[in-house]
């Protein structure tokens, strides 16, 4: 299949501080990692492959159609955004490292950049969780959420900070026998 993008550089540029004239071939090598570093682990291969063979078709609609709207796209945006701001700030020229300047603006320092990813990162996790929230909450709606068998891979959940661990199935288990039922719990996907 060829590479489908759950989300445009128009899509990148209207929902972050990303300039207009930023080229969008500094953009999609983040955009495609993120989309299989971030969001098929959560999505599982089945429901991810669906997914983006939806997108390739133009076929999306119904509850897919909001799971990558309201979800999906949100998630891969900010991650997008972790990979992508030093890239940004950097680039290899000739087998060397530099940084990028322009004459209308200057670098950042390197403490700045790491706030920007640091913050990136924490709107990528948030919303990572509310769409694992979602999946869960609904897996009846999805029912390539959980029909993977191997080798593809199963979803994996946000770990939850409660007695409670939360499964792609969106059954839960009350810890109730100490920690190392707690330990084996946590290994599961």
């Amino acid at each position: 299949m060829a590479e489908v993008l759950f989300i445009s550089e128009n899509y990148i540029k209207k929902y972050t501080q990303v300039n207009g004239a930023v080229d969008p071939n500094l953009l999609y090598p983040a955009v495609y990692l993120s989309q299989d570093k971030y969001l098929s682990p959560y999505l599982g291969d089945s429901l991810f492959d669906y997914l983006k063979t939806e997108i390739a078709n133009n076929t999306l609609s119904g509850v897919y159609q909001t799971l990558v709207d309201d979800y999906c796209r949100k998630v891969v945006l900010w991650w997008t955004m972790v990979e992508a701001i030093p890239s940004l700030t950097y680039k290899l020229d000739n087998g060397t490292l530099v940084q990028r300047t322009s004459e209308d603006a200057s670098p950042i320092t390197d403490t700045v950049m790491k706030d920007a990813i640091e913050r990136a990162k924490s709107n990528a996790e948030y919303y990572t969780g509310v769409m694992v929230d979602y999946l869960c909450a609904n897996s009846v709606l999805f029912p390539e959420y959980s029909n993977n068998v191997w080798p593809q891979r199963s979803p994996i959940g946000v770990k939850k900070s409660s007695s409670n661990y939360l499964f792609s199935s969106g059954n839960t288990a009350m810890n109730t026998r100490g920690p190392v039922f707690s330990n084996l719990l946590s290994k599961l996907p």
